[in-house]
């Protein structure tokens, strides 16, 4: 057994397979498991491990991220730890100099060699001990082809390249050299000039279509400087004139290798650069960078589609001077002057409709003399604001349903107790005509009174439905036949479409018909002082799983900004003159209705009438 602490952290298990079991039955009893940064520091707090394997993609601070602080002066437990990392993403030799340069001792990529990762923890901590285990190469992935007839030149080159961590594939025959870029794809190309200069298949083309980011360095004579400048026009990175020492070899392998790390870095700046804007330009947010006068300089889509909704105010010169109620000088203000990281607000707007939105603003400082920016994000939030205030809505609305039935429940007791009192006062033979007048006005308030207290009860959903299959056409008819002589009289004509084979909906009979009731008289209201004809339509029809009853009529219209509240309770539009009433009647149908599982809802336009629309379910 060896006592040795190992700290393992990785996410990926699936990745590197079970690592951890392979050290142990190799005698590394003593294995830290960790599956984030935040637990590597912790462990490292608590103590000093003997070697550190590091995912190079862990969560909350990667293995690059962690090797850099272990061995700063910030982590005590950590600079003389050796670290090795693990690598799924990173498979090219620009991850091997991150490695180095973040002070780690090896990098592996997966799928990993579990006796790779063995031989180096020995190599490291027991280097006077002989390991068992046979190893294959873990040196660092990157390789470098020499293709080139002069075996000193090879020599040389195979001696510095090695030194710099390289892997090298020796070539004589030009042939095998595309066969041989195809399979290990070096990083790293010296090509002699003859092969460089031949026609066979454009060799230096064939290299760069093949491995784009390769650097190709031409070894050549001295003596044919001035063909050299053909070749790198053809598209080589630099070369090398023979006879050359070591040293000049190092010189032009360690530029050659920069070069290809900065292909790399460059490679991936430019993918960044083109994906970065795709990926702002297909954000639901909208997002608008303007510098501290106010000019924007990029704004993406939904950026455009929001600001389209607010009061945008610009100076002569195009740039924003502020939006709804906020000054763009305050953002900069507060952002550079009082050096706050970020400014939140939010803004509600009532053109159109009324949207919500939440603004922040956040500094984009300036680096290198240029100047300083300011980054906005807009998300609109109108659903989150209206499932909020709907939230609120039903609380106020379950208080207020609870503290009505109870006060209802209240009342009635004392106004069955007046009823009785004024119809035993009324029967009495010695009381006057004028006595019995006031006590008929007394029976027709308090009937009145009872009349409302039914319909919060109604309101409140504190009664029981007696539910039933039942025709709607049936109740219409019905209600029609019993208002004939009302429409007659208010010159209303009715035009009936009811649907001869409409299914029957399983509904309170007396519940729906109050709706219907309450629907068709507020129509005929609405009609009372309209200049024009008068019409009444009622439409019923079957929509696949429900029953449509639809009335509509010719008056004034309901404004569109009331479309959404003529449901509440109480509310009663006093501009509207043929608005009458105490502003239950609908705030009543909408109860009943959502009992009964279904949906009503108006459509309107002032001076074109009104349509009031109920859905029932078929059962």
């Amino acid at each position: 057994m060896i006592h040795t602490k190992i700290l393992f952290a990785t996410d990926g298990r699936e990745t590197y397979g079970d690592i951890a079991g392979y050290l142990r039955q190799h005698g590394f009893t003593d294995i830290v498991i960790a599956t984030n940064g935040d637990e590597v520091l912790k462990h490292l707090h608590d103590s000093t491990p003997d070697f550190a394997i590091l995912d190079v993609d862990l969560p909350v601070l990667d293995g690059f991220q962690l090797c850099r602080i272990m061995k700063s002066a910030a982590c005590r437990n950590g600079n003389n730890v050796p670290v090795v990392l693990l690598s799924e993403t990173h498979q090219n030799c620009f991850a091997s100099q991150l490695a180095r340069s973040a002070g780690a001792y090896g990098i592996l990529h997966a799928p990993v060699a579990k006796e790779d990762l063995l031989h180096l923890i020995y190599h490291k901590i027991y280097p006077e001990k002989p390991i068992a285990v046979k190893t294959s190469t873990f040196q660092y992935p990157a390789k470098a082809l020499v293709a080139a007839n002069d075996a000193d030149a090879v020599r040389i080159l195979g001696n510095v390249v090695s030194a710099e961590g390289y892997d090298i594939l020796a070539i004589h025959e030009r042939k095998e050299v595309v066969h041989i870029l195809g399979e290990e794809r070096p990083q790293l190309v010296f090509l002699s000039f003859d092969m460089a200069t031949s026609n066979e298949s454009e060799m230096l083309k064939q290299i760069k279509n093949t491995l784009p980011d390769a650097v190709v360095v031409v070894i050549a004579d001295r003596g044919s400087e001035a063909m050299v400048i053909h070749v790198m026009k053809m598209g080589a990175d630099d070369y090398i004139v023979k006879p050359f020492d070591e040293i000049t070899a190092s010189d032009i392998c360690k530029n050659a290798a920069k070069k290809y790390h900065m292909n790399c870095l460059e490679k991936y700046l430019n993918e960044a650069a083109l994906q970065a804007p795709a990926l702002i330009e297909g954000m639901v947010d909208g997002v608008v960078v303007m510098d501290t006068q106010g000019k924007i300089a990029f704004i993406n889509r939904a950026g455009k589609e929001m600001l389209g909704y607010l009061d945008v105010r610009k100076d002569n010169d195009g740039s924003v001077v502020g939006f709804n109620n906020i000054e763009f000088k305050e953002i900069c203000n507060e952002l550079f002057a009082k050096k706050q990281r970020y400014l939140s607000c939010e803004i509600r707007t009532k053109e159109n409709e009324e949207k919500y939105f939440v603004v922040v603003a956040s500094p984009v400082p300036g680096v290198a003399g240029e100047k300083a920016e300011v980054i906005i994000v807009l998300r609109e939030v109108t659903r989150e604001y209206q499932l909020q205030h709907q939230v609120v809505k039903t609380e106020r609305l379950f208080a207020v349903s609870n503290l009505i039935a109870g006060a209802a429940h209240e009342l009635n007791n004392p106004l069955a107790g007046i009823q009785l009192c004024a119809d035993l006062v009324f029967n009495e033979p010695s009381v006057s005509e004028k006595a019995k007048k006031y006590l008929n006005r007394i029976q027709k308030e308090t009937d009145q009174i009872q009349s409302v207290i039914k319909s919060l009860l109604t309101l409140t959903g504190n009664y029981t439905l007696s539910k039933g299959p039942i025709n709607p056409n049936d109740i219409l008819e019905e209600i029609i036949e019993q208002k004939a002589n009302q429409f007659e009289y208010a010159n209303i004509t009715i035009f009936k479409f009811l649907d001869e084979k409409l299914p029957a909906v399983f509904v309170d009979k007396n519940q729906i018909r109050r709706v219907f009731t309450d629907l068709l008289e507020n129509a005929c209201a609405s009609m009372g002082e309209v200049k024009t004809e008068k019409c009444l339509t009622i439409r019923t029809e079957e929509q696949r799983d429900k029953v449509r009853i639809v009335i509509s009529d010719t008056g004034p219209g309901i404004p569109k900004e009331y479309l959404t509240r003529i449901f509440e309770p109480f509310f009663t539009a006093k501009n509207i003159k043929h608005s009458k009433g105490t502003g239950l009647g609908l705030s009543i149908a909408h109860s009943i209705i959502h009992q009964h599982n279904g949906r009503i809802y108006a459509e309107s336009e002032l001076g074109l009438g009104a349509t009031f629309v109920i859905e029932l379910p078929v059962n």
